[in-house]
């Protein structure tokens, strides 16, 4: 009986130093997620570190080709917050490995960006195991980009 006197405190105790008084920023991004936008981008963030993803065993194996679209949160600190995937062919194959390379990016504001402006862009992530891709559905979905 006595031992039920001391548990309520101290539970009561511990419960108060678990709660936190964090409070959330929001971030006002600048979106450019538009792909007519694509080229705006860079006057704000180059991209410093790209990480290459890796290739999924299954779709290797396979001879699978595809790409993923993404559109990402840059925040000030040049960092990738939040993603989401616009489009993916085929669908659901690349989605999480091209996900977990973009969110490793790191990118440094320009120049001309002196705020560190947020930015929302998409990023293009291609999976190939060859060169040049020919097949019509592939090109369809993953077309050729403009250099």
């Amino acid at each position: 009986m006595n031992k039920s006197y001391l548990l309520l405190p101290m539970a009561l105790i511990v419960a108060s130093c678990a709660t936190t008084n964090v409070k959330e920023v929001e971030v006002d991004y600048l979106d450019l997620s538009d792909k007519s936008h694509t080229k705006l981008v860079e006057e704000y963030w180059r991209v410093e570190k790209r990480v290459e993803p890796q290739y999924p065993v299954s779709a290797a194996r396979n001879n699978i080709s595809g790409c993923v679209d993404l559109i990402v949160g840059i925040d000030q600190h040049g960092k990738a917050k939040g993603y989401k995937i616009r489009s993916s062919y085929p669908k659901g194959v690349f989605d999480n490995n091209a996900a977990a390379a973009l969110v490793k990016w790191k990118w440094q504001a320009t120049e001309k960006n002196k705020n560190n402006t947020p930015v929302l862009t998409s990023v293009r992530i291609d999976f190939s195991t060859t060169r040049n891709r020919t097949e019509a559905k592939y090109l369809k979905n993953c077309p050729k980009r403009e250099v």
